[in-house]
């Protein structure tokens, strides 16, 4: 296998997922990429083990990892400076203040919410920095990069916890991990520059399968 970007979002505290979805995952090649676009707490879970987990891959994988800010990091940020947050450890906060809004590669846009698709090739300028993180409703149709983000529940768009594709430019990764314990995880094969899901059978093994429209 070649050098590929896989992404994931909106873990909500959940390792054990987190860590299931990390099996797919092969960085092996010194060119591919894991994009995690955000939401990687959730007021109701344990932050800590999801977060360290990031820290850890991001450590032994530099240029490899990249971790986005979501809203619900944003959130936790405000609220702990307000003095309403359960405290983390100073090193997770001065990383999760870190976080980046997006990541771009010539092909996509990945971030936690969407952009400002109206300011088409300007976006970068268009876009409000909590936009980034915080844009509802979910964005369909063409835009001049692939949009890979999560925030909104592929559940609400085709009734399953799963890799959504609009057909056009958009992907939406959130597989409302918090009540189905599953993150969905997408693959785009650089060589080939198809993109490619997981689904698990019965049998409790994952097979890659291109990814479905709607």
């Amino acid at each position: 296998m070649g050098a590929s970007i896989y992404a994931m979002s909106d873990m909500h505290g959940d390792l054990g997922a987190f860590e299931e979805a990390l099996k797919l995952v092969d960085l092996s090649d010194p060119g591919s990429r894991l994009v995690l676009c955000g939401d990687y707490v959730d007021h109701a879970r344990s932050a800590l083990g999801v977060c360290e987990r990031i820290i850890a891959l991001q450590e032994h994988f530099p240029e490899q990892v990249v971790a986005l800010m979501g809203n619900n990091e944003a959130t936790w940020l405000e609220d702990e400076d307000d003095g309403g947050a359960p405290c983390l450890p100073p090193h997770v906060r001065r990383w999760m203040r870190r976080l980046p809004l997006f990541y771009e590669t010539p092909q996509q846009v990945f971030v936690h919410a969407g952009v400002d698709e109206e300011a088409g090739e300007e976006w970068k300028l268009g876009t409000e920095d909590y936009y980034f993180f915080s844009k509802f409703p979910a964005t369909f149709g063409s835009f001049v990069k692939d949009v890979v983000a999560g925030h909104v529940g592929t559940v609400s768009m085709c009734g399953e916890p799963r890799v959504y594709w609009d057909g056009e430019s958009h992907f939406y990764l959130d597989g409302s991990t918090e009540a189905t314990h599953h993150v969905p995880t997408l693959r785009y094969d650089l060589a080939a520059r198809t993109y490619t899901t997981f689904s698990r059978g019965t049998d409790g093994t994952w097979a890659e399968h291109p990814v479905e429209r709607g």
